[in-house]
């Protein structure tokens, strides 16, 4: 009898630590994010993402600015800060990222918070993560214009970088329709390294911007990639100004 119990202990143990070991190994990295904003033109746009690391425990802070006409980071960004001791914290990260940027996004007269129309949270599951409609003239009714859609399509990538990690990566196209035209807002022809073994997107928030010489759009994206422990969360911006 002491045998049999011995042996259950044993077997208890074992699916504990095992159950142990596989929670820790999904844990991941998921950024949090803050939109900066609009120049007053709408031709540059700025947000920050920041968070801890996984498996290091060391806080960071990445602030990019973009120049939304031709949808690419201006030089000097992203600024980014990582403090390699995990006694540190995220507020000091985050503060040191917005010092060293400040010249930066004064240079580039960030300054107008613009129209949030949308937002589709990491935890939403009631939302299609690839579609997503906005009213862009969301306080008159009826609306003045047509509505936008935005449709998230996915493109499986083969790496050498990554294939230790996953079988493929992904890449992605970004559409939008208006009053029955559709325009492409990006289309991956390969998976930058910058985005370090990518697993999926999903729309995560639209931002407008609207002046004199047009609309600029800001779309982010949830971006899914190869963690530590884990897969990793963190976030794109795809701009496009309109006239």
């Amino acid at each position: 009898m002491l045998t049999v119990r011995r042996h259950s202990f044993s077997l208890l143990i074992l699916i504990f630590m095992t159950a142990v070991s596989k929670s820790i190994a999904l844990a991941g990295d998921y950024a949090s994010h803050e939109v900066i904003g609009f120049s007053p033109d709408g031709e540059f746009f700025a947000f920050e993402q920041y968070g801890v690391q996984d498996g290091s425990g060391f806080p960071y802070s990445e602030i990019f600015l973009i120049d939304t006409e031709n949808d690419r980071w201006v030089a000097g960004s992203p600024v980014r800060i990582l403090l390699d001791d995990e006694a540190e914290t995220l507020d000091k990260a985050r503060q040191e990222a917005k010092d060293k940027a400040a010249s930066l996004l004064k240079r580039h007269r960030i300054s107008d918070a613009g129209e949030h129309l949308a937002s589709n949270p990491r935890a939403e599951l009631s939302a299609d993560p690839h579609k997503i409609t906005v009213n862009t003239a969301h306080q008159m009714t009826p609306p003045a214009k047509e509505p936008v859609r935005f449709t998230l399509s996915e493109t499986p990538f083969d790496s050498p970088k990554c294939s230790t990690f996953a079988d493929t990566v992904k890449g992605f196209a970004l559409t939008m329709s208006r009053s029955g035209n559709e325009t492409i807002l990006h289309e991956d022809e390969r998976v930058p390294e910058s985005r370090n073994c990518p697993l999926g997107y999903a729309f995560s928030d639209v931002y407008r911007h609207f002046s004199g010489d047009g609309e600029t759009f800001a779309i982010l994206l949830h971006m899914h990639q190869v963690g530590f422990e884990g897969p990793d969360g963190r976030f794109l911006a795809i701009t496009a100004r309109l006239p």
